[in-house]
């Protein structure tokens, strides 16, 4: 399968980008990868993760997940995890000081919901923009099968997708945006404000527990484990973030930060 992440989070990310005051990034970035974890109840007969009851579920998942990550979470999660070179995923930290309002939240999640949903209307055949310009008859026979028009501009979009993603999230660090919109000084405390111990442990463990239970849950089930994996993933992930942050020292301020000696905390 495709990656959901990052090639979703890229049809999404320039809106923050453009107007940063009204939308809410996160929100942004888990609605446009949620309606695929829920994919994990197809066994479900009448649940479709990408018809309009999986979007009003998606939709409230990512609320009340971006609610919860950025208040609870986000610090422990983004400080028990490396840099990941340019990526520099400690400064993510700061998104704890974003409070966007709960409309803004929720419009932000329905778009990133929707957004994904319209993207796989014309990657997957049958559905109705495959539908509508053509997608749905097989172009080529392959080793995994026949491959539909559908599903070559699934697997091309989400290759060239996947690495737009990362660009876009490199450029929100790299080219100041997340200092345009907190304050470099509220970055540089968040990057060196203190983590709790064997945080790094903490959250690999969690998430290798999620893992393992996502696979034995979905082969109980018959089902390809992938999205099984993907909603353990994401779970795991805040699970492991909330117990870091419970369990952390006291925050840094920026006054403590401008009484260290240069270099020190790094």
């Amino acid at each position: 399968m495709p990656l959901t992440f990052p090639a979703h989070q890229a049809a999404v990310l320039p809106l923050k980008i453009w107007k940063p005051r009204w939308f809410d990034g996160v929100a942004l970035v888990v609605g446009s990868g949620s309606p695929d974890l829920f994919n994990a109840f197809a066994a479900v007969d009448t649940f479709d993760s990408h018809h309009w009851t999986g979007v009003w579920i998606a939709t409230a998942f990512t609320i009340v997940y971006s609610v919860v990550l950025r208040r609870y979470a986000v610090d422990g999660l983004f400080g028990s995890l490396p840099d990941l070179g340019p990526l520099r995923a400690r400064s993510y930290r700061v998104l704890r000081h974003g409070r966007p309002r709960l409309l803004v939240t929720s419009l932000s999640a329905f778009i990133g919901v929707f957004g994904h949903v319209l993207v796989d209307s014309f990657t997957h055949a049958g559905r109705w923009g495959a539908t509508v310009i053509g997608l749905n008859s097989v172009m080529f026979e392959s080793p995994l099968g026949p491959v539909t028009g559908a599903r070559l501009l699934q697997y091309l979009g989400h290759t060239v997708g996947s690495l737009i993603g990362i660009v876009l999230f490199v450029h929100v660090v790299s080219r100041r945006h997340l200092g345009e919109w907190y304050g470099s000084d509220q970055i540089h405390a968040a990057r060196r404000a203190p983590v709790t111990p064997n945080a790094r442990r903490r959250t690999l463990t969690l998430v290798s527990a999620s893992q393992v239970g996502a696979i034995v849950a979905a082969l109980a089930q018959g089902m390809n484990p992938i999205f099984h994996m993907g909603l353990g993933l994401v779970l795991a992930l805040l699970a492991a973030g909330a117990v870091n942050q419970r369990l952390a020292p006291s925050r840094t301020t920026l006054a403590d930060l401008r009484a260290q000696p240069a270099g020190a905390g790094r």
